[in-house]
């Protein structure tokens, strides 16, 4: 073979291995970056001071935020509406100042209680009457139930249930209460839970609520449960045996599209941007969308409107956020 016909199969050779690599280099960096369409695109900003662990809840296709700790970590008691993206301060929270409470809304009231105030830990509730702007103390939960900070809740026909959360001492809990709005009383109700928790999360998906994640006893539990207001049924856990997904943590948020639940950032070590969706019908987890991106965070509000995810405030270390985020499932 002559000199000419070599240097081609060299040449050849060199062409076919810095294609391989590229090929590789490309294959490797799709693994670390999202290439994929769009999902978030930021929404009007929130109007009030930045801050985290606020109460919010949703009444049609307005959300409401109230409460929270602020940059200075002083708590707040101011409260706003977000709707058609313009966001508006409505009648301050009646009680007193803190972060870590809970919002529910039953019918066309909204409802926010417990929480801590920097010195305690509180059990008190207070109702919302968006046409009158006005706030109306409701029963606290009774004596027998615990006062707590970072519980979760949600609404389930026309009861409210509120559970889980930390005492003053850091005491976790696994209890649950229902409130029953026709006579404004608690009912204790029994759990399933295998571990106590606090910032855990909660969503909604038809006549079945969805309750996991949170932290205990320097852990992240795994377990992840349904209820349909009489039973409880444990679920797809957060981690799987073989370590092929692993979506425990604490301060997650989440909404629900669809027929699908979504679990949005958190704290596991540091701050998550990371989006989750579960699939009640497969009961499956997936991780197949974009992450948040910018600001990973915990400790924020959501909301579902119109067929789309909000998100909006939360915090990463002592940074706070009033950034406002929306999200449309394309993937």
């Amino acid at each position: 073979m002559n000199k000419k016909n070599w240097l081609c199969i060299v040449l050849a050779c060199a062409f076919t291995l810095s294609a391989f690599n590229s090929c590789k280099k490309d294959d490797d960096d799709d693994s670390t970056t999202d290439n994929g369409p769009t999902e978030w695109v930021r929404s009007s900003a929130f109007d009030g001071d930045p801050r985290s662990a606020a109460a919010s809840f949703q009444i049609d296709n307005k959300g409401f935020i109230a409460t929270g700790i602020l940059t200075t970590n002083e708590r707040t008691k101011d409260a706003w509406s977000f709707e058609n993206n313009v966001w508006k301060r409505v009648a301050d929270f009646p009680g007193v100042a803190r972060n870590g409470a809970v919002g529910f809304s039953i019918g066309q009231n909204g409802y926010v209680g417990l929480g801590y105030d920097g010195t305690d830990v509180l059990k008190d509730f207070y109702k919302y009457n968006p046409s009158t702007n006005t706030w109306t103390q409701i029963a606290s939960l009774p004596e027998t139930a615990e006062a707590r900070y970072g519980a979760v809740a949600f609404t389930l026909g026309n009861n409210a249930y509120i559970g889980l959360g930390a005492t003053k001492t850091q005491k976790t809990l696994k209890d649950f209460w229902k409130y029953d709005p026709a006579t404004d009383k608690w009912e204790a109700i029994g759990s399933e839970f295998k571990q106590k928790r606090v910032d855990a999360f909660a969503f909604v998906i038809g006549n079945k609520a969805y309750v996991g994640g949170g932290f205990d006893n320097n852990q992240y539990p795994e377990d992840f449960y349904s209820f349909d207001g009489s039973k409880w049924t444990e679920e797809t856990p957060l981690k799987d045996t073989d370590n092929t997904y692993d979506l425990t943590r604490r301060g997650a948020s989440t909404f629900v599209i669809g027929n699908y639940g979504y679990v949005v950032g958190g704290k596991k070590n540091a701050s998550l941007n990371t989006v989750w969706k579960y699939d009640p019908a497969a009961k499956k987890w997936e991780s197949k969308h974009q992450s948040l991106p910018q600001n990973a965070r915990d400790a924020a509000v959501s909301y579902s409107i119109g067929g789309k995810g909000y998100l909006v405030t939360g915090a990463n270390g002592s940074l706070k956020f009033d950034d406002n985020w929306v999200f449309t499932p394309v993937r």
